[in-house]
């Protein structure tokens, strides 16, 4: 059977309000003196934002100031033909959604180029609106980092490229291509950097408008490298670069400075200049803190005016060609990428991990979001309001906490004292409505009581604390993000003992029978109990195991679930995480879930389908084909399960024996959670990595 979804109004108010008309009417009250309440009405089916997400790369048309491109990771490219205010998603044609790079032909500027993650090359000659496969000669499955096109002669271009590498390690297969013929075939240019054990990867590409044979190229970990014959030979320029971490590359456009490069690197120097053509590099990072840079932008008209995107210190600019540095804006933000409109340099646009795009009209003094329309929020959990039935709070990777009053038709932050905006887990304390808990990437647990209205305060004595900081999930797990990819791809960097930050905290559950009692899975640091209702914490056992997920029997508080990144291990705990047994199952356990109804029984979402646990055996609940992220139990609906996978989500009306898909808008999309409206029972909230909240009201 297929769910009905559709617009629900809300009849009882329809109803009351035409009765209370008729009332009026046989009293004979005039109708000047009438005042009626407003006819509310939600869409409850399809995708209720919030807007954002991660920003990885943006292009302006040179040309035409308004028309500006944005590649994002997981939801594709969008564009804007207003400057940024409002934007589209430009997908027909692209089969992988993971933008990485964007060109535009600076003659022709209807043709694009898009470098993807794992797919090579797309381009459009019509402006974005549909697109085509163009990497013919790239190998396989390449991420494609940076797109360079040569200003005088645009049928000639370069393509840096890394390919599958041996488990996040060494050799990278790192290839440099060049086109000829507008993108139809390539050839390699550059590879095999640092050797056949190691082939270094290209991260970054820039040509001197003004000499187009030269060409130049910022490498992984082998420092920068140039071509002065349009890529046919290289040598390395890394005189005076003691960080070859390279990570940016840019050059300036002026004829009479056409020597002048910037080199941003990702390790401990920040950023270096050459004057000469990259034949000798100082350091431009005089007063700067260690900032990991990603990218940077030169202004067209003056090689002195540098602004740097960072991952540690929002955008840095420079006016004086390095000498000094001032912090630019969104300081609380990873940032990606930041580029400058050509036609209006006082204009910039900056793309954030996970916390969408903004905009500055004033040189980066100030900045404004800019991203309505771009539909691509890591949402990992949604809550919604025991008292306000309007009101639902999502947490979003690289966002902080959003809420809505009503139903995602607007959402406003609610991160006023958040430390930390990369949240995993959102949860409301059920003894306390209105009291929420931010577990954090790594700046502990937070907590806000909505109705004080004092937001967010550290909470939870207790919580581990880490010295080496590693990705939440390796890069081959379903809720991985770029830079957790990319972090497997760089050494892990060790903090000395008054840096220390707390852990990765995973998921929070409080026990149904007794809030009182809460249980947390961490990074590497095992699970923690809380009796006081996740005021302070204890160990619980699994120390140094990654607990994914967590689940509390129905009726017993000392019966606990917890699914580990270790294949195999489902651990059970009947005395409250005192002692731990395995249930040795042969799949990856990503989502747990214990039954609403009858004590005992625990579904588990895994890497081969669905199964239940109960009395010492498994048994399997279908979806074998499928790797299952999130399963839910529905709390009123007795047999009514729902699976998020990493190509949608389904839903078993029969306790897991048959099952249907939920809907074509969550086709092909990794689902990070599920959750169910308190005050209507058939509405479900399904959380997705790469395009926010999909709201389903599901009939049977």
């Amino acid at each position: 059977m297929s769910p009905k979804i559709n617009r629900i109004l809300i009849p009882f108010i329809i109803f009351i309000l035409l009765g209370l008309g008729n009332q009026i009417k046989s009293a004979g009250q005039a109708p000047a003196n009438r005042s009626y309440l407003p006819i509310i009405s939600y869409n409850l089916t399809g995708w209720i934002g919030p807007y954002g997400g991660t920003i990885v790369t943006i292009a302006v048309d040179p040309t035409n100031p308004q028309v500006t491109y944005a590649g994002t990771f997981g939801a594709g490219i969008f564009k804007s033909a207003d400057g940024g205010t409002s934007w589209h998603s430009i997908n027909l044609g692209l089969t992988n959604l993971y933008i990485y790079s964007l060109a535009i032909d600076p003659t022709q500027t209807s043709t694009l180029y898009s470098g993807t993650y794992h797919s090579q090359v797309y381009k459009s000659k019509d402006g974005g609106n549909s697109w085509s496969w163009s990497g013919t000669g790239i190998q396989d499955q390449a991420v494609v980092y940076s797109i360079a096109i040569d200003p005088l002669t645009p049928t000639t271009l370069y393509a840096s490229t890394r390919g599958i590498s041996n488990n996040n390690n060494p050799p990278w297969n790192g290839v440099l291509y060049k086109s000829i013929d507008a993108g139809q075939t390539w050839t390699p240019s550059l590879w095999n950097v640092g050797g056949l054990g190691y082939e270094d990867w290209v991260y970054s590409l820039a040509i001197n408008p003004n000499a187009p044979n030269q060409v130049f190229a910022a490498t992984h970990e082998n420092g920068p490298f140039r071509s002065d014959d349009y890529g046919s030979t290289w040598h390395l320029i890394r005189n005076g670069i003691n960080d070859p971490s390279g990570r940016d590359i840019v050059i300036s456009s002026q004829a009479e400075n056409s020597s002048i490069l910037y080199l941003g690197v990702w390790h401990f120097d920040s950023v270096y200049k050459s004057i000469n053509s990259g034949d000798l590099w100082t350091g431009a990072n005089n007063g700067l803190p260690s900032v990991k840079v990603y990218s940077m932008a030169i202004d067209p008209y003056t090689a002195d005016s540098v602004y740097m995107a960072t991952f540690s210190n929002g955008i840095l600019r420079t006016v004086d060609g390095g000498n000094t540095w001032q912090n630019a804006g969104l300081e609380t933000d990873q940032i990606y990428s930041v580029v400058i409109n050509p036609s209006k340099t006082n204009n910039l646009f900056a793309g954030t991990s996970g916390n969408g795009l903004s905009r500055s009209m004033d040189y980066g003094n100030s900045w404004q979001r800019s991203d309505t329309g771009i539909n691509n929020t890591i949402v990992t959990a949604v809550v919604d309001s025991p008292t306000y039935p309007d009101r639902i709070y999502a947490s979003l990777y690289g966002a902080g906490v959003y809420q809505t009053v009503n139903r995602g038709q607007s959402w406003d932050e609610l991160n006023t004292g958040l430390g930390d905006k990369f949240v995993h887990d959102l949860v409301m304390d059920p003894a306390h409505p209105g009291l929420l808990f931010a577990l954090t990437d790594s700046g502990g647990l937070y907590q806000n009581d909505l109705n004080a209205g004092t937001g967010w305060v550290s909470a939870g004595g207790g919580i581990p604390l880490t010295q080496t900081p590693r990705p939440a999930f390796p890069a081959d797990h379903p809720f991985a993000t770029l830079d957790m990819q990319e972090a497997f791809a760089s050494p892990q960097v060790t903090l000395s003992a008054n840096q220390a930050t707390s852990t990765s905290l995973l998921r929070m559950v409080y026990a149904p029978s007794d809030p009182q009692i809460a249980y947390m899975g961490t990074l590497a640091s095992g699970i923690y109990r809380s009796t006081n209702g996740g005021l302070s914490w204890r160990l619980a056992g699994l120390g140094e195991q990654t607990v994914l997920s967590l689940s509390v029997d129905v009726s017993n508080p000392d019966l606990v679930y917890a699914a580990t990144d270790i294949f195999g291990s489902l651990q059970i705990s009947i005395d409250g995480g005192g002692s731990w047994n395995n249930i040795y199952l042969p799949v990856n356990f990503y989502s747990l879930a214990a039954s609403p109804t009858k004590s005992g029984v625990v579904f588990a979402g895994t890497s081969s389908g669905v199964y239940s646990y109960q009395s010492g055996s498994w048994s399997a609940l279908g979806l074998s084909d499928q790797t299952v992220t999130a399963i839910a139990a529905d709390p009123v609906r007795p047999g009514v399960i729902y699976a998020g996978t990493t190509s949608g989500a389904y839903y078993s009306m029969d306790g897991g024996l048959s099952w249907n898909f939920v809907d074509n808008n969550l086709s092909g999309l990794t689902i990070q959670s599920i959750s169910f409206d308190r005050t209507i029972p058939n509405v479900v909230y399904f959380s997705t990595k790469t395009h926010g909240i999909f709201l389903a009201s599901i009939l049977f």
